[in-house]
């Protein structure tokens, strides 16, 4: 820590005191709040993974904290806890190995290694060289066009054709959605491939270094066996054929052509994937603070925030030579975490006033997909029937030049008279959406028609990177961040009548807060097909659970209701989140595309007609 940044604590400290002793009144205090961010982001949490034992150790403290405050538990605990894969690990039984007399067996983690994305099993297939293992009709590339590659184990090259090409029809030098790995796999699956055999294209890239095992976002099994395999290995498979890595990625490169082809003389691998999913008991914190009115305590204002962060980076860290190293977390989210306490303390104080009650609660696995809050409202603690608003503080340290950005306010006709009555003591620079959805857990209320509103000071170059540290933030502003909360929640529960929920018509904006989803790693965003649909963000076994149908939208004129299952779109199956994203950017805007869904165990068939994202 630098000097200035101590003393700046220490003069904080020192003033609350001070003004802790003359002040009779409560309010919110910037010092704590500083005080508990600053542990929370601590070597000793280590950044709060999912599925580490120090996000227990901080679900411990909020759960402490919030019993220090005065608020009281429900079901005789301060927890909820649900379960969730939160990564995966190699298993003993990988092998792979080219049939002949005798076979030729390969090393694991040296030679190849299965993504954590594969499936696990064991498959027997004849070789095929399937390009870059790209359908792209946007560009009118096919590397599966007049190849049948059922049953086979696909060859493909990494990355994407003409990458160093400025005038290539890819996006130039920008790197597309097709180079995803995901989306290859996906692909790959879709047309029958028994496995993908990934390789180091070799014109633009020299080294030849396997993706490390956990590095590759994706989905927990993608229905094929995934390995990723080095160059001078594949290369010997290709020998035979009088080809080679580098002569076939020049062809390809110089015109787009095809030359995808089965190898010839039936040569075939024999592997076995073994990958372990990981999965954790997490768990949500409660606190409740009941209200005093006889007739609307039962009334209840939810305020949140997400205590989990990335733990020591992994596949979702934005540096990812830092890797291995603690993600702290300071803004993302011990400052929200600090926030909610710091609000428990405040309203604990003026208890007496309250006439509806307030759920206080630290949400688990936020960063794997908003699923603490996901699970809270599919089994709900206290009806949401009874939950009249949910307020969610998510990366609020850090206000740049007096500017807050408030999401949700179009989830309630009140909500924009009450902000703006409130920010007039506080004179923030309020900028405001409308959209109930985003990237945050105030969105899985919002699907469920409780209005929301969604507190954030900004993104900023030390997201998801070690370097989001405590000292950074700015606890002076902060605090009137929280004052304004506080008189958001008061205004709530000072009105006679609960806020009426509205639905948003969604301004199909190509940003992930207010698109469909987009879960692979891709630059592309803006325009493209637009469906409609809210996804669930937990894993089912096959599909994808709607979590919400978008009022005016392509899904909802074709019928489609929240709580479907959709398994089939435009003829090729769906298993995951990542199917349904990669089938719907092959469409185009007006295309029609048949879709079946499942419904209370029924099979649904209907057409849905895509529309634009604008």
């Amino acid at each position: 820590m630098m000097k200035s940044n101590r003393r700046k604590y220490q003069s904080l400290i020192l003033a609350a005191l001070f003004f802790g002793l003359l002040s009779t009144g409560a309010s919110v205090s910037s010092v704590r709040w500083l005080a508990d961010v600053k542990h929370l982001s601590s070597e000793e949490f280590k950044g709060r993974g999912n599925g580490m034992p120090e996000l227990d150790k901080a679900a411990d403290f909020i759960a402490a904290e919030f019993r220090k405050a005065g608020l009281e538990v429900l079901n005789n605990t301060a927890f909820q806890p649900f379960e969730a894969v939160v990564g995966a690990d190699l298993g003993t039984k990988n092998s792979l190995a080219l049939s002949g007399s005798p076979d030729r067996s390969y090393r694991v983690t040296k030679d190849f290694t299965p993504l954590s994305f594969s499936a696990s099993g064991s498959k027997t297939a004849p070789l095929a060289f399937a390009g870059y293992g790209i359908t792209a009709p946007e560009y009118q590339y096919d590397d599966y066009a007049g190849i049948d590659v059922k049953g086979k184990a696909v060859i493909v090259l990494r990355h994407e054709p003409q990458e160093e090409d400025a005038n290539s029809v890819f996006r130039g030098k920008e790197t597309t959605r097709h180079a995803a790995l995901v989306n290859k796999a996906v692909n790959a699956r879709n047309h029958g491939a028994a496995a993908m055999i990934l390789v180091n294209d070799p014109l633009n890239h020299s080294g030849d270094a396997l993706v490390s095992f956990a590095d590759v976002q994706g989905p927990s099994d993608i229905g094929i066996p995934i390995l990723h395999v080095k160059r001078d290995i594949v290369e010997e498979w290709l020998k035979p054929t009088g080809k080679s890595l580098r002569d076939l990625q020049k062809l390809i490169d110089a015109d787009l052509s095809k030359h995808s082809f089965v190898l010839a003389g039936d040569p075939a691998i024999k592997l076995e994937a073994d990958i372990r999913h990981r999965k954790a008991a997490l768990k949500n914190v409660i606190g409740y603070l009941p209200g005093s009115d006889p007739a609307l305590r039962n009334e209840v204002i939810v305020i949140g925030a997400h205590y989990d962060h990335l733990g020591l980076g992994e596949q979702d860290s934005m540096s990812p030579s830092e890797k291995g190293k603690i993600h702290y977390g300071a803004d993302d989210n011990a400052s929200g975490t600090a926030g909610i306490i710091e609000l428990a303390r405040l309203f604990n104080s003026e208890r007496h006033n309250l006439r509806r009650s307030i759920l206080f609660m630290a949400f688990a696995g936020e960063e794997l997909g908003l699923l603490g809050s996901a699970h809270y409202v599919e089994t709900p603690l206290i009806p949401l029937s009874r939950t009249i608003a949910m307020l969610n503080l998510d990366m609020i340290g850090r206000t740049n030049k007096n500017k807050l950005y408030i999401g949700g306010v179009g989830t309630s006709p009140v909500f924009r008279s009450m902000l703006t009555a409130g920010n007039e003591e506080f004179k923030f620079n309020l900028d405001f959406s409308d959209s109930g959805y985003g990237g945050s857990d105030h969105m899985s209320f919002n699907r469920k028609q409780v209005p929301v509103l969604f507190f954030f000071s900004g993104l900023h170059k030390d997201y998801h990177r070690p370097s989001d540290t405590w000292e950074k933030q700015e606890p002076e502003e902060t605090a009137k961040v929280l004052e304004l909360v506080a008189s958001v929640a008061r205004s709530l529960d000072d009105a006679d009548e609960r806020p009426l929920w509205t639905p948003v018509q969604d301004p199909r904006r190509g940003r992930r807060a207010e698109s469909d989803s987009q879960p692979a790693q891709d630059s592309e965003s803006g325009y493209g097909p637009y469906f409609g649909a809210v996804p669930d963000f937990g894993e089912i076994p096959d599909g994808v659970k709607m979590a919400d149908i978008r009022e005016g939208s392509p899904a909802a004129n074709a019928g489609l209701r929240a709580d479907d299952i959709l398994i089939q779109f435009d003829g090729q199956e769906v298993k995951t989140l990542y199917d349904f994203t990669y089938l719907l950017r092959s469409k185009q805007p007006g295309d029609e595309v048949p879709v079946i869904v499942l419904r209370d165990g029924m099979k649904i068939e209907t057409r849905v007609k895509l529309a634009r994202r604008e």
